[in-house]
C-alpha cells in the first residue's frame, strides 16, 4: 500500500517511476522530522557538519560540536574515508519529545537527534543520551556515504544522493539489512568510554537465548522478521556478530567493511561475496563461527526457574507500591495488550489480567489510584511530548514533558524533567532539582533509590546517600526492604537480581536470565526471565549468595582509540562558540540535494521518463522539485513542485506546462486543449491527540488532458484507530470522511466510512460504506460520479473521494448520477512463514479473507440497478531482498450483473508498505 502522504512528496509520477524511487525515500520524505509551529532553530557551521539548533539546545548543541570533533577524525580513520558532503545535525526541541534519532541520506547526509532519552534510562547503558545518539547515528552516516566505485563517484557529482534508474547507483549503501547497519551502530556507540548497549546484561542473555535454541541463522537474523525479539534483533544480535568480527578481525576492519560494499554499485545485496572480500570468508562461515561461539557460552547460562505468572512477546518494566505489582503484557504480540496486576498481600500472588488499550510502557499509578504508562504521544497535532498516558492515551494532568515514576509517601511527584534530560536524566522532586541520575528511579516511601554514573563507577544512592559502587553501566534499583537494596546488574552470562545489605552485595538467585524483579518478601520477587520465544514472568525463589556484579570488559577498551574517544580526557581544540547569530530559514536554507531520474519503454507509449531536481533544507520543512517527465498517456510536461510542512496548514503546489502531447487521429478537433496546468492542495488536522485523529482538507486539480475533469474538493475526516505490536491489520478502527467536490459547474457530495474491530485468534471484521451523488445532467466529458475498477493518486490529490472502486467493472471508468455501496468482510491471519537469505523474496505470513458488496446505481436518464459482488482473496506478506514488506493479494471477485461488471475477475495486487 503506498501512503497516501506519499502524494505529498512527488510531482505527475508514473507508477513505475515511483516504485524506482524506492521505500528509503518515499519514507524519508513523508514522515515529519520535526513537528509544525515548532520553536526557531539557529545554526552553525564547524569543520565539516552544521549544527542546527534552538536557543534551549544551545548548551547541548555544543557539546555536540565537541564530541563531533573528536569523532568524525576517528571514524575517518576507523571507516576509512571522509565524507563527500557536509554533514546536518539537527538537535529537534522539547515540542518533539522521541527517544530515538535518525539518519538518512535524503534529501543528503543528515540526521535529526531527539530529546526523549529519559523515557528509556534503562535500555542504553551509557551515561549521556546526546552523546550516545551522536557516536550512533554518525556511525550510520559513515555507514551508508561511501562510493568507492567510479560509477557512484561519477554519477553523485551531478545527481548527488539522488535516484538515478536505481537507488543504490548513487549510493551503493543506502539500502541494506538493518542486522548490518544497526548491530555496526551499538559496536561503534560502545567504545567511547560513555558505555552503550554491549555493556547491557539485557542485551547479552537475549543474544544467548536465542544461540541456546539455535536461533542464529542467516534466515532468521538477517531477514525483517516476525519472530520474537522482532525488530529488537538487529540491536541485540546484530551488535554481538558485529563485536565477534572487531575482536577477530579488529574494529577498522570490521568498519572498512562499508567501504567494499560500496564498491558493489550494481548489486550491493550480494553479502557473502562481499563479506568473503572484505573478511576473507563470507556471510555464512563467519555467522556460524560465531553462532558456535555464542552456543558455548550458552550452555553456561543458568535460566531462572519458578511458577509461570504471564508471558509476553514484548517487555515493559514491572513497577509495584506497598500492596501490587502491575506490569503490561502482550501474549500473541499481535493483538491487544494486558494489563497484568499482582496482589502481594497473597501467599501465592496470582496474576488479575485485564485487557487494556494502554500503550506500551512502564505502569505508574495516578493519584486517583488509575492505572497509566510511561510513554512518548501527540497531544495536539503539533506537540508530541513524553507523560503519563490513561486508556485513551490522553496526557494524564501535571504530568506534560515529565517522566513521572511515581510519589513519595508525602505526595511530592517524583519524574524526569524531559525538557531538561538532553544529555542525562534530570531528576526532580516537587518543584525542586534533585540530582543528575543514570537510572530508573525506585521509591519506597519518602526514599528514592538511583544509579549515578561517572567514568565506567556506578554508585547506588539512597536519596542523595551513596551506597555503594561497582564497575560498569548496566543496574537499576528494583526494590528495597529492611535496609538491603535490591538491583539489576551483570553476571558473567548475562543479567540478574543482586542485594546490597550490610555493606556487602549479594546474588539473590543464580539465574542468568533476570533482566527485571519486584520483591513479594524477603525470600520471594517477582521476575522478568529472557526466553527464546518470548518474556516469562515467574515468581522465584531468592536465597543469598556473596557475589560482586559482574564487570564487563570489552576488547576495545584496551586499544588506543579508546582512550582518545573521550572528550573528557581529549578535550578538542578550538572548537567555535555555538552561538545564536544564524538564525534556520526553511526557505534559505534549502539546499541542492541531488537529480531523480527513471526512464522506461512503454509499447504504445514509447520512451517514457521522469527527472527531477530536488531541494530541501535539513529538518524538510520546505520541498522544491523542478521536474520534466514523458508519461504513459504520451504528453510531456514540465514544472515545479512544492510543499511546506512548517506550519498548522501543510500544502503544496505544482504548477506544469506542456511541450509534447499525442498526436490526434485524422479529423479530431482538440477542445478545451490545455497547455498549462496547476495543482494545489492544504490539510488542516484539528485533531490529533490519543487514539484520534482528524483533518480538514482541500485541493484543486487541473488535469492536463482535454475536457477533463478539474475538481476543486473539499473534505472532512474524523477517524479513532488503534494499532498494537506487529498486527497485520488494525485491532480497532473507526473512520468517517464527509466530501463535496465542484468541477465544470456541476456540485457532488458524499461520504464514506468504515468499521473494523480485530478478535481473538488474529481474525478480523469490517464494514464500510459509501454514497456519492451529483447534480450533472449527463456524463459527457467524465461528467458525474465516477466508477472504477481502481482508486489512484493523481499528482497532489487523493483520487477522487466521490469515486467509488468496483473491482470487477467492464467498461473502465463509467460516470453514473449517483451511487451507494455497502458491504463487509472477515479476514484470518494464518503466520506460516518461510525466510530464505539468498533467495530474494521471502514468506513472513498471509492471511485468507472473503467480502460481499451491494452497489445501488442511478445513471443518467433514470435507470437504477442493483449489483451484488462477493470476493475470496488470500494475502501474502512477502519481504523482498530481506527488508521490504510488500504484501501480494490474489482475489477472485464475483459480480451478478454482467452488463456493468464481468461475472469472474481475477486480480493480483502489489503494494510497497511505508
Amino acid at each position: 500500500m503506498i501512503s497516501t502522504a506519499s502524494s505529498f512528496t512527488r510531482p505527475f509520477l508514473l507508477p513505475v517511476i515511483l516504485a524506482l524511487l524506492g521505500i528509503a525515500e518515499a519514507q524519508a520524505l513523508q514522515n515529519y522530522d520535526v513537528v509544525p509551529h515548532d520553536q526557531d532553530y539557529y545554526t552553525r557551521d564547524i569543520r565539516n557538519f552544521e549544527l542546527i539548533y534552538t536557543e534551549k539546545n544551545r548548551d547541548i548543541a555544543q557539546q555536540t560540536a565537541d564530541v563531533q570533533m573528536l569523532l568524525q577524525p576517528a571514524y575517518e580513520d576507523s571507516f576509512g574515508y571522509r565524507l563527500d558532503e557536509r554533514l546536518r545535525i539537527g538537535l529537534a526541541s522539547d515540542y518533539n519529545q522521541i527517544a530515538n534519532g535518525f539518519t538518512t541520506p535524503l534529501p543528503y547526509a543528515r540526521q535529526v537527534l531527539y530529546i526523549g532519552g529519559a523515557l528509556i534510562p534503562d535500555y542504553f547503558s551509557s551515561t549521556s543520551w546526546i552523546d550516545t545518539l551522536s557516536y550512533h547515528e554518525t556511525a550510520h552516516s559513515y555507514q551508508m556515504n561511501p562510493k568507492d566505485n567510479p560509477v557512484s563517484r561519477t554519477l553523485h557529482t551531478v545527481f548527488k544522493n539522488g535516484i538515478f534508474i536505481l537507488p543504490w547507483f548513487t549510493s551503493p549503501n543506502m539500502i541494506g539489512s538493518a542486522f548490518l547497519y544497526e548491530g555496526n551502530a551499538v559496536l561503534n556507540e560502545s567504545w567511547h568510554g560513555n558505555g552503550g548497549r554491549l555493556y547491557s546484561g539485557r542485551f547479552r542473555i537475549a543474544t544467548l537465548m536465542q544461540a541456546r535454541a539455535d536461533l542464529l541463522t542467516p534466515e532468521r537474523v538477517y531477514n525483517d522478521n516476525l519472530f520474537f525479539l522482532y525488530g529488537s534483533h538487529y540491536y541485540t544480535l546484530g551488535s554481538y556478530f558485529q563485536y565477534f568480527l572487531a575482536e577477530n578481525y579488529g574494529l577498522e576492519k570490521t568498519n572498512r567493511f562499508w567501504l567494499t560494499r560500496s564498491r558493489h554499485w550494481l548489486w550491493p545485496f550480494s553479502t557473502n561475496a562481499i563479506t568473503l572480500q572484505n573478511f576473507g570468508k563470507d556471510f555464512e562461515t563467519l555467522l556460524a563461527e560465531w553462532s558456535d561461539e555464542m552456543k558455548q557460552e550458552a550452555s553456561l547460562v543458568k535460566v531462572a526457574d519458578g511458577q509461570q505468572l504471564a508471558e509476553s512477546q514484548f517487555l515493559t518494566p514491572l513497577n509495584d507500591d506497598e500492596g501490587e505489582i502491575y506490569f503490561l503484557i502482550n501474549k500473541s504480540g499481535r493483538e491487544y495488550p494486558d494489563l497484568v496486576v499482582l496482589d502481594k498481600k497473597q501467599p501465592r500472588p496470582k496474576a488479575d489480567i485485564r485487557v487494556t488499550t494502554l500503550s506500551q510502557g512502564k505502569v505508574v499509578k495516578t493519584p486517583e489510584g488509575d492505572y497509566a504508562t510511561q510513554a512518548s504521544a501527540y497531544v495536539n497535532p503539533w506537540r508530541l511530548y513524553i507523560g503519563l498516558f490513561d486508556q485513551r492515551r490522553f496526557l494524564v494532568d501535571d504530568t506534560r514533558s515529565k517522566l513521572v515514576e511515581g510519589r513519595l509517601a508525602d505526595g511530592r511527584q517524583v519524574y524526569f524533567d524531559v525538557a531538561r534530560s538532553y544529555d542525562q536524566p534530570e531528576l526532580y522532586i516537587g518543584d525542586q532539582h534533585y540530582a543528575t541520575v543514570n537510572s530508573s528511579v525506585f521509591i519506597r516511601g519518602n526514599d528514592v533509590y538511583y544509579f549515578k554514573q561517572k567514568g565506567k563507577q556506578r554508585t547506588l544512592y539512597k536519596n542523595k546517600e551513596p551506597l555503594a559502587g561497582y564497575r560498569g553501566y548496566y543496574g537499576f534499583v528494583v526494590g528495597a526492604s529492611d535496609g538491603a537494596v535490591y538491583f539489576i546488574a551483570n553476571t558473567e552470562h548475562g543479567s540478574g537480581l543482586y542485594r546490597f545489605k550490610d555493606g556487602e552485595f549479594a546474588l539473590m538467585n543464580p539465574a542468568d536470565t533476570i533482566i527485571d524483579a519486584r520483591l513479594i518478601s524477603d525470600n520471594q520477587a517477582v521476575a522478568v526471565s529472557m526466553g527464546s520465544d518470548a518474556y516469562h514472568y515467574l515468581l522465584i525463589d531468592l536465597e543469598a549468595q556473596k557475589q560482586a556484579p559482574y564487570e564487563v570488559t570489552l576488547f576495545m577498551e584496551k586499544q588506543d582509540y579508546y582512550e582518545k574517544a573521550s572528550p573528557d580526557k581529549h578535550p578538542p581544540a578550538d572548537v567555535p562558540e555555538t552561538g545564536l547569530e544564524e538564525p534556520y530559514s526553511s526557505v534559505l536554507d534549502m539546499h541542492y540535494s541531488g537529480i531523480d531520474l527513471a526512464m522506461g519503454y512503454d509499447e504504445d507509449a514509447g520512451f517514457v521518463y521522469y527527472l527531477g531536481a530536488n531541494f530541501a533544507d535539513p529538518l524538510t520543512m520546505n520541498a522544491l522539485t523542478l521536474f520534466a517527465q514523458r508519461n504513459l498517456d504520451e504528453y510531456g510536461m514540465a514544472g515545479l513542485f512544492y510543499a511546506n510542512r512548517q506550519y498548522f496548514l501543510n500544502y503544496a503546489l505544482s504548477a506544469y506546462g506542456i511541450y509534447d502531447r499525442p498526436e490526434l487521429a485524422p479529423g479530431v478537433v482538440e477542445k478545451d486543449r490545455r497547455d498549462y496546468g496547476l495543482a494545489v492542495k492544504g490539510s488542516i488536522p484539528f485533531l490529533r491527540t490519543g487514539y484520534y485523529y482528524g483533518s480538514v482538507d482541500a485541493s484543486y486539480f487541473q488535469d492536463y488532458q482535454s475536457n477533463s475533469r478539474k475538481p476543486l474538493e473539499l473534505s472532512a475526516t474524523l477517524g479513532n484507530s488503534k494499532y498494537f505490536g506487529v498486527s497485520m491489520d488494525y485491532n480497532f478502527k473507526l473512520e468517517g470522511t464527509a466530501y463535496g467536490m465542484e468541477d465544470r459547474g456541476d456540485n457532488a457530495y458524499g461520504g464514506r466510512g468504515v468499521y473494523q474491530q480485530g478478535l481473538p485468534h488474529e481474525f478480523f471484521i469490517s464494514f464500510n460504506g459509501q454514497y456519492s451523488s451529483s447534480d450533472a445532467v449527463n456524463s459527457a466529458d467524465e461528467r458525474g460520479i465516477k466508477i472504477s475498477r481502481v482508486s489512484l493518486a493523481s499528482a497532489l490529490a487523493n483520487s477522487d473521494l466521490t469515486t467509488v472502486v468496483m473491482p470487477g467493472l467492464k467498461n473502465d471508468p463509467i460516470y453514473v448520477k449517483d451511487v451507494s455501496k455497502l458491504g463487509g468482510s472477515v479476514k484470518k491471519v494464518f503466520n506460516f512463514s518461510k525466510y530464505y537469505f539468498t533467495f530474494p523474496v521471502s514468506l513472513r505470513r498471509e492471511a485468507l479473507y472473503l467480502g460481499y458488496n451491494r452497489y445501488e446505481i442511478t445513471g443518467f436518464g433514470g435507470y437504477t440497478t442493483g449489483v451484488n459482488e462477493a470476493t475470496a482473496g488470500v494475502t501474502l506478506d512477502t519481504l523482498w531482498l530481506n527488508i521490504a514488506p510488500i504484501p501480494i493479494n490474489l482475489e477472485y471477485v464475483y459480480t451478478d450483473d454482467e452488463n456493468i461488471a464481468n461475472k469472474d475477475t481475477f486480480r493480483v495486487q502489489l503494494g510497497f508498505v511505508f
